[in-house]
């Protein structure tokens, strides 16, 4: 997979190398980055920030067919970035149902974290150069 030049898949890169020299392949890297950077993937990634959640109400809140969003969700989980485990779902208007819920790991949560720094320097500087 070809990376793309621009300086946000740069920085994270390089964030990522810095953080772990000695264990992180350049192939692992990219794949992650690969993975988190696609617009559904990083809106699942940056809603599971607050909370764990289930597919069905990625579905509702996001707009996206449940297909999809499981699609996405397992991607994001074969790169580590998401984990899951079943649970009950209770409402008093219908009977306990098996769930599964779906959280970010710590990787998932660190790359969160730095994907929303990079974007907003991003987007202020984007702002600066239209002024």
């Amino acid at each position: 997979m070809p990376l793309r030049k621009n300086n946000i898949f740069r920085d994270m890169i390089l964030y990522t190398l810095d953080k772990k020299r000695d264990k992180l392949k350049i192939k692992d890297v990219y794949e992650t980055i690969y993975v988190a950077t696609h617009p559904i993937r990083l809106n699942i990634l940056i809603r599971l920030e607050s909370e764990k959640v289930y597919a069905s109400n990625l579905e509702a809140k996001m707009k996206v067919d449940r297909k999809v969003i499981s699609f996405h969700l397992s991607r994001l989980e074969k790169a580590g970035l998401v984990t899951s485990e079943y649970g009950l779902r209770t409402s008093s208007k219908t009977r306990p149902m098996a769930v599964r819920y779906y959280s970010l790991t710590t990787e998932g949560r660190k790359l969160v974290k730095k994907l929303q720094s990079i974007l907003s320097d991003y987007i202020i500087a984007l702002a600066n150069s239209k002024n």
